[in-house]
């Protein structure tokens, strides 16, 4: 399309065809005042405040709303045009409260600025009293609508970024005002506290509640959300060293203007008078404060004492899936050429080792196949054992507006209730642990309706016919018979996602958790492949925390070398003892799991953690603690004295993210940075520093004198990562994904097709254990809580642990909510709180893991799925007792 070519100001100026006139300005540099508009939202023209004046015809337009038109000549500043926003700014502020000193919102008022812009103080207008009613008892939003302006921001927020719908336009005339249906509190609306309409909010009528400081800040920094995969972009605001207030990141981030209640409310966590501020070491049990020099020593000493009397495979090294990419990076070399092991992993094992196993050797890339964006341009999406509305809010909000919006089929798999489900075209509830039955059994509808794209199949894969064999054994009657999903709707969502324009599949713990999830991961890349949407579509493998993917492209991983190089690849092997001047262990190490297990036999006898917890994450939590009690020596790197960290030798002080620098991957593969916005608490340091600084105390010293240098040594050797260190602003440093189009890398231009057996589940212990209890996340906290349970507003939010049970057990167990119960597994017991829900099948309960102080993985026996020594942490078999309150 050719451009358009307009005079705004007397300058000629070139747009394309749709911009609005104030596009082209702000494009061209020409400001123009707005209160109603945002870039992420909806054109509506409400304040009008955006008025220009045409001078072909005189006429007052909006330029918000008002598209560019050939020939167009523009006035943005003549007198006409002045006194008119003066009247509107007027207008407003008659019905404003005359409260600016007082009012928090401060110098981030808009309409404070803008009137101050202007010149304007006294009105001459007669005044329109509006009551003061501040709202809210919740612990995270306050609403005071004396102060709206009617601008329906937080409106359009809600129903088009978030999609939540929790708010509209309330009344009519002089009364209208946004609230939610039947102007209800928000406790109990659809509101899930995302804080998208509080940052957009351009008054003072939506508030955080409860600030901990009210004013202007002066200094703000973007940087990378630490909770979940997706990779936010957030804003923090510092007042006197402390984090004040988050708000979305600026530009064309992932997060698009939104936020989740964790990643707006959730930061204060860093503030947390839990922080370990000096090193610890422990001396007849007790911890003592020690300086850097004497706890380095001792634990250089302990780590040192074992490699010389046991060898450098009695010690292993625990990564973090929460730490950065340069973070993992010097760890494991830490772990390869100063202790001489691979025995290192990361926390990701736990969800993310059966996608590296499953799409590694389907697709030839182990991740997430394409961009967050085109998830929005999908004609269908499936969503499989995930519940992106707790586990990843940003993806959520993007399926959602693919289904409200551009009329996206979204097919919904899943046993329990989710936000999601209301919005199902198709929701598929299989019994838990069938879905490779189920996942077969639509792979052979596709086969034998003939909805295959046979082209693709034949010249782009591997394996069919073996393939086509072994899903003869997966008829629609059988299928329904172990998955419970009736034979009508599986071959109705067979042809709907073969038919489908670009769909997508959509996975989570729901998948990589299962007993079997490697099997469950190739079923889907199966799906994807016969029907070459693989290539079209994408599949997305969610991820529990911020670097998940980046751990292990980093090489925390015991089989394989930074850029996922395999490590018995002895040309690989070569490069990097090259580079880094040492001799390599060239055989595979132990996995996270197999690590606690040889220390049971004694096995491992030194470990050294950082940013893990196992002690909560990990299954069998009393059989990792009397693990880890063991070890004739361990060393623990954190933020708090995690229940991991109080069983440590020496405890290592480090540092948040707000107070480091550096960058993670998140589950799309799109790389995003941390920036400092405060120093260090106490004498924490960052975790790559401290690592460094250990390896200097064991005599062998790491060559790095900065971060700078880390980066550049990760841009030489990690394949993607070329260009990583020197790329721009975080929504332009995407550098991981450029080179990852069309299905991003096959496997030397073929995908492999694997056929998967479904194995039934053991239901011997349902005699004893007639519950199947799921464990999964919850919206207000992440992963397993160490970090949100000290977010004191989201712990005022979701406060304890509780189990979710279905009204026809409760009334059969005379369970009421709120009373106490004890689950009871083979293995332990776990006493909560039932909440009575009636959306749960009989005998299913739901258990959120993030609360470590009555941690749910507890409950569940170690069973490592065979390829990828993952446990499974989704499902086990328990009982239900109700607590004596005489006891």
């Amino acid at each position: 399309m050719r451009p358009i070519t307009i005079v705004i100001d007397r300058r000629e100026v070139s747009g394309h065809p749709g911009m609005s006139v104030l596009e082209l300005a702000r494009e061209s540099g020409i400001d123009i005042p707005v209160l109603c508009y945002d870039s992420h939202l909806s054109l509506s023209g409400a304040c009008r405040l955006c008025i220009v004046e045409n001078e072909q015809s005189g006429t007052l337009l909006a330029s918000c709303v008002t598209p560019i038109a050939p020939g167009m000549v523009i006035n943005t500043q003549s007198q006409r045009v002045i006194e008119h926003r003066k009247t509107i700014v007027k207008l407003m502020l008659a019905s404003h409260p005359d409260a600016c000193t007082v009012c928090d919102k401060g110098n981030r008022c808009q309409l404070r600025q803008i009137a101050s812009d202007m010149g304007i103080g006294w009105v001459e207008f007669q005044r329109i009293p509006q009551p003061a009613v501040i709202q809210e008892v919740n612990p995270l939003i306050e609403r005071d609508l004396s102060k709206c302006i009617l601008c329906g921001k937080c409106i359009r927020a809600c129903q088009e970024l978030v999609v939540e719908g929790a708010i509209d336009y309330f009344h009519r005339g002089f009364a209208t005002k946004p609230a939610t249906l039947n102007d209800s509190p928000l406790d109990d609306s659809e509101c899930s506290y995302c804080g998208t309409c509080v940052a957009l909010c351009p008054t003072g009528a939506l508030m955080e509640k409860e600030r901990t400081y009210g004013g202007t800040t002066n200094t703000t920094t973007e940087t990378t959300c630490p909770f979940c995969g997706c990779g936010c972009s957030i804003c923090l605001e510092v007042k006197d060293g402390r984090i004040v207030r988050v708000s979305p990141g600026k530009g064309s981030s992932v997060n698009g203007g939104t936020l989740c209640v964790r990643g707006s409310y959730g930061c204060d966590f860093v503030h947390s008078p839990d922080r370990v501020v000096k090193p610890l070491v422990k001396r007849n049990g007790t911890f003592r404060e020690a300086s850097w020099e004497e706890a380095l020593e001792q634990a250089a000493d302990g780590l040192r004492r074992i490699r010389e009397e046991r060898g450098p495979d009695s010690l292993a090294v625990l990564g973090s899936s929460k730490c950065t990419n340069e973070d993992n990076y010097v760890l494991q070399r830490f772990a390869r050429c100063v202790l001489g092991t691979n025995n290192i992993d990361n926390g990701s094992r736990l969800y993310n080792s059966t996608s590296r196993t499953g799409l590694g050797s389907s697709i030839g890339f182990a991740s997430t196949t394409t961009h967050l964006d085109a998830l929005e341009q999908s004609g269908a999406i499936v969503v499989i054992g995930a519940d992106p509305a707790s586990s990843a809010p940003v993806v959520c909000y993007a399926i959602k507006r693919a289904v409200k919006h551009k009329g996206a089929k979204l097919i919904l798999i899943d046993p329990r209730q989710t936000k999601l489900s209301a919005l199902a075209d198709f929701w598929l509830r299989p019994h838990v642990g069938t879905d490779v039955a189920l996942l077969n059994s639509l792979a052979k509808v596709i086969v034998d309706e003939g909805l295959l794209d046979e082209e693709y199949v034949t010249r782009r894969t591997d394996g069919f016919e073996v393939l086509a064999d072994a899903l003869e054994r997966f008829s629609l009657e059988s299928a329904e018979a172990i998955t419970g999903v009736p034979a009508e709707d599986i071959r109705a969502v067979a042809r709907l996602y073969a038919r489908a324009t670009q769909p997508a599949i959509v996975y989570g713990t729901g998948i990589t958790q299962q007993e079997h999830g490697t099997d469950s991961v190739r079923a889907i890349a199966n799906l994807a492949i016969l029907t070459g949407h693989i290539r079209r579509g994408g599949i997305y493998a969610l991820q529990r925390d911020s670097n998940g993917q980046g751990a292990c492209d980093m090489g925390t991983l015991p089989d394989f070398l930074p850029g996922h190089q395999d490590m018995t690849d002895a040309g690989a092997r070569k490069r990097f003892e090259e580079r880094w001047k040492a001799d390599l262990p060239s055989n595979p190490g132990l996995s996270a799991m197999e690590i606690i297990q040889q220390a049971v036999e004694r096995k491992t006898r030194g470990l050294y953690v950082m940013g893990e917890n196992p002690c909560v994450s990990f299954p069998h939590t009393e059989m990792v603690a009397e693990a880890l009690a063991c070890l004739d020596f361990l060393v623990v790197q954190d933020m708090f004295l995690t229940e991991t960290a109080r069983m440590a030798d020496v405890v290592l002080p480090a540092a948040s993210f707000a107070e480091k620098y550096g960058t993670c991957t998140s589950f799309e593969g799109r790389i995003g940075r941390l920036a400092r916005a405060i120093e260090p608490v106490g004498e924490s340091l960052p975790d790559w520093e401290i690592v460094q600084r250990l390896a200097g105390k064991m005599g062998n010293p790491l060559p790095y004198s900065s971060l700078e240098d880390v980066m550049s040594e990760i841009e030489e050797l990690v394949p993607a990562y070329e260009a990583y260190a020197s790329s721009g602003r975080q929504d332009e440093s995407d550098r991981y994904n450029e080179g990852h189009t069309d299905g991003r890398q096959l496997m030397k231009g073929f995908a492999r097709f694997h056929p998967t057996e479904y194995t039934p589940c053991d239901t011997s212990l349902k005699v004893d254990y007639p519950f199947t209890l799921l464990a999964g996340s919850t919206l207000y906290h992440s992963g397993t809580g160490a970090r949100s349970s000290r977010a004191w507003r989201l712990r005022r939010r979701s406060p304890q642990s509780f189990v979710e049970i279905g009204t026809v057990d409760a009334d059969r167990l005379g369970i009421s909510h709120g009373a106490k119960v004890n689950i009871i597994s083979p293995v332990s017991e776990l006493t909560t709180t039932a909440r009575i829900v009636g959306s749960l099948r009989e005998w299913t309960l739901f258990v959120p893991v993030s609360f470590p102080e009555s941690p749910v993985n507890r409950l569940f026996d170690i069973t490592l799925d065979p390829e990828a020594k993952a446990p499974a942490l989704k499902a086990c078999y328990v009982r239900l007792e109700k607590v004596n309150s005489d006891a």
